[in-house]
């Protein structure tokens, strides 16, 4: 009888170790997996409007129109946009010089408001030369590609025929001494225009940074 007591109490007490075992190895487990750390959350997996994207960008934090990111410098006044021009520029006189230069930018939508040749074109017609020779023939051109959008450049000196509130100039007083300088962006939303006027010295006090902007402009 004895030894069938002792042969049960054994059984029982094996059995409630082996518990006891599993037990201890569970809970074992829960502690490993608090201690392994969360997997570091990247930027592509963060919500979208928790999202930051810091590659560094040329234009970061410049001025967006029609799909063409440019950022001007920062000697320039910025005037924010006015009707049909989306960003205005301006410069203080150089010493000499009575008035501001100006750097206007335009956008017409898709259509490019007559395309990039007519809009040259009409640029060059609102400078006149004191010798009365052809401007077209005195005009620099050349061309640039930015961020795989092409632009054009146009540029010439003489009395500019100001705009008299029109989007691209033309129909106004006439100033003698002036310089004009003309760029197209092809955007991937259409061109757009940046137009820079002023007499002659302060123009060029811009024209420098002018092209620095807009051959450093992406999409």
């Amino acid at each position: 009888m004895n030894t069938k007591i002792k042969t049960a109490r054994s059984r029982i007490l094996v059995g409630t170790a082996i518990v006891v075992l599993f037990a201890f190895a569970g809970c074992g487990d829960d502690e490993k997996k608090a201690e392994q750390p969360k997997p570091v959350q990247s930027a592509a997996d963060a919500p979208p409007n928790t999202r930051h994207d810091e590659t560094d960008h040329p234009t970061t934090g410049g001025t967006t129109i029609a799909g063409v990111t440019f950022k001007a410098p920062g000697t320039w006044n910025d005037l924010g946009s006015d009707g049909m021009r989306q960003a205005q520029f301006r410069l203080d006189p150089v010493e000499g010089d009575a008035a501001a230069g100006e750097v206007n930018v335009f956008y017409f939508g898709p259509e490019s408001g007559g395309g990039v040749e007519a809009n040259l074109q009409r640029w060059i017609g609102q400078i006149t030369l004191p010798d009365g020779g052809d401007p077209a023939a005195q005009a620099e051109r050349s061309s640039f590609t930015a961020d795989g959008m092409a632009g054009h450049i146009v540029s010439l000196d003489g009395s500019y025929k100001s705009g008299g509130g029109r989007p691209m100039g033309g129909g106004g007083e006439i100033l003698p001494g002036y310089r004009l300088v003309g760029v197209v962006i092809e955007g991937p939303q259409g061109s757009v225009f940046f137009k820079l006027t002023g007499p002659a010295a302060t123009a060029r006090a811009m024209e420098d940074d002018l092209l620095t902007m807009v051959k450093g402009a992406r999409k």
